[in-house]
């Protein structure tokens, strides 16, 4: 899971600039910046709201892998090439 969090800009004389940075705290990353605390609040729900689907369908796909795995012939690198490369409709 993300954390991220809404820090204010600073110059490179630590004066702030008014700008507002949506952050990545974990690996204190700037997502984005805004002129608005509240633009910047938006910003962070929706991208909150991809994180936790992607982790969501991250955490399912390696479900899914393992059970693969387990009843087909074929290793982690070739199941994963197969699905690359291959259009499942």
């Amino acid at each position: 899971m993300v954390k991220m969090g809404i820090h204010y800009e600073q110059d490179d004389a630590g004066v702030l600039t008014g700008k507002v940075q949506v952050v990545d705290e974990d690996l204190d990353i700037v997502l984005d910046t805004f002129d608005t605390e509240e633009e910047a609040e938006t910003e962070m729900a929706k991208l909150q709201a991809e994180f936790d689907r992607n982790d969501k369908v991250q955490a399912e796909y390696l479900e899914w892998e393992t059970a693969c795995l387990t009843r087909h012939e074929i290793s982690k690198d070739d199941l994963r090439e197969y699905l690359v490369n291959v259009v499942v409709i």
